[in-house]
C-alpha cells in the first residue's frame, strides 16, 4: 500500500539523519492548486510530517483511509501521534495544525487487504470554517463508469525503481505543494489484470493521471461531493488507483462518528 512505502521512507530518514524527516509527496500529473480549490482537503501528519490525506466532514470529524493508522507490519498507531494541517496549500507551513483526539477504523480492515479501508478521526478542538477550510458533503451513490472526478493531495509526483538501495520499494520524488488532477472512473486494470467491479470499491485514473504514495486517505470528488477515499494503487503509480466508496460505507461512517470518543 501507499502508506507502507511512506512509512519506510519516514523510518529510513529518521535512522539516517537522526532527526524528524521531511518527506512530502504529491499526485502524479495534474496541476498545482490552492487549498481554496479543495478546502475540505487536510494533511494528516505523523510527528509533524505529512503522511496521508483526509477530508473534512464537520468541525471536528475527518474522513480518511484505515491503513493510514497502521504500519506496514500491521501495528495500529494511536491518535496521540497524529495531527492534521488544515487551510494551507503547503503541507509543512501555514494554516492551522490540530491534534487528533480519537480514531476509529473499520473493524474488518486488514493491512494486507483492500476492502473496508475507511476510518474516521475526531479532532481535539473544532475547526473554524473559512474559504480555505470547509466540509464536503457526501455523494449518495457511486459514480457511473466514464464519470469525471477530481483528486487532490500531496502525493509523490514520481515513483521509480532504485534497486541499488531497495529492491522492492520505489524511489519517490517529493514536494510540499498541493496538486490536483481530473481522472475518469473506470473498471480498473493494471499489468494485464482487470479488477472486478465491487460496490465497496471505485477505480479511477490512468498511467499519468493518478494518485501516489502520500495521497492515501485523500478525497475523490464528483460535483463537489465526496465519493471515495484513496486506498491503494500500483507500486510505481503508473495506472489505475483503488478507492473506498463513501456511499457504500455511509452507515458505518455515521455510526463511527456517533461512537468515536
Amino acid at each position: 500500500m501507499f502508506f507502507s512505502c511512506f512509512l519506510l521512507l519516514l523510518a529510513t530518514n529518521v535512522l539516517s539523519a537522526g532527526r524528524v524527516p521531511q518527506p512530502e509527496e504529491r499526485i502524479i500529473g495534474g496541476d498545482y492548486i490552492k487549498i481554496e480549490q479543495a478546502p475540505w482537503q487536510v494533511s494528516l501528519q505523523i510527528f509533524g510530517q505529512h503522511a496521508c490525506g483526509g477530508s473534512i466532514y464537520s468541525k471536528d470529524i475527518i474522513i480518511t483511509a484505515a491503513h493510514c493508522r497502521f504500519t506496514s507490519e500491521g501495528v495500529r498507531l494511536g491518535a496521540e501521534i497524529f495531527t492534521v494541517r488544515v487551510g494551507s496549500t503547503l503541507n509543512n507551513i501555514g494554516g492551522r495544525v490540530v491534534q487528533v483526539a480519537a480514531i476509529k477504523s473499520h473493524e474488518s480492515f486488514i493491512i494486507t487487504g483492500t476492502h473496508n479501508d475507511i476510518a474516521v478521526m475526531r479532532l481535539s478542538e473544532p475547526l473554524e470554517f473559512t474559504n480555505a477550510v470547509q466540509p464536503i458533503s457526501w455523494a449518495e451513490e457511486n459514480p457511473a463508469l466514464g464519470t469525471f472526478a477530481f483528486i487532490s493531495g500531496w502525493g509523490a509526483i514520481l515513483a521509480e525503481p532504485n534497486f541499488a538501495i531497495h529492491p522492492i520499494k520505489p524511489m519517490l520524488t517529493l514536494s510540499t505543494h498541493l496538486k490536483g488532477v481530473e481522472v475518469q472512473i473506470n473498471v480498473g486494470s493494471f499489468a494485464g489484470t482487470t479488477y472486478p467491479i465491487a460496490p465497496d470499491l471505485i477505480h479511477a485514473g490512468y498511467i499519468w493521471q493518478t494518485t501516489c504514495a502520500g495521497d492515501s486517505g485523500g478525497p475523490l470528488v464528483v460535483n463537489q461531493q465526496l465519493v471515495a477515499v484513496v486506498a491503494e494503487g500500483p507500486k510505481y503509480c503508473n495506472g489505475t488507483s483503488i478507492y473506498t466508496s463513501v456511499p457504500y460505507f455511509r452507515e458505518w461512517i455515521l455510526n463511527a462518528i456517533e461512537s468515536i470518543e
